[in-house]
């Protein structure tokens, strides 16, 4: 249970992000990043307005709140910034040059 400055230091953050209007990000314990701007907050409860509309999110179940950056969230520390190219970083298509094709006769006929 968080003690009664820690309550009070959560709603400071918490409230300024709101006043601000600032977009914040919002990681929760899953690993699930939400994006958006605090419409409102209370002892248990941060309701949270992005373009999918207005979700409610329980206080327990947040990791970490901060500012968005507007960058894309990479896990793997200082290793993920070497300049390897990583599974969804590129926004270019990807070409497939082989398709795998099942194989037509199941069952040993």
């Amino acid at each position: 249970m968080a003690t009664e400055s820690q309550q009070q230091s959560q709603s400071d953050v918490l409230n300024a992000a709101r006043k601000e209007r600032k977009r914040v990000a919002i990681f929760l314990v899953n690993g699930v990043r939400l994006v958006g701007h605090i419409e409102s907050f209370d002892q248990y409860l941060v309701m949270l307005s992005s373009a999918a509309g207005i979700q409610a999110v329980y206080k327990h179940s947040i990791s970490t709140i901060q500012e968005d950056t507007g960058k894309a969230f990479t896990a793997g520390g200082p290793r993920a910034s070497s300049g390897a190219p990583r599974d969804g970083d590129s926004k270019r298509p990807v070409a497939i040059s082989h398709k795998r094709r099942l194989p037509t006769n199941v069952g040993g006929e």
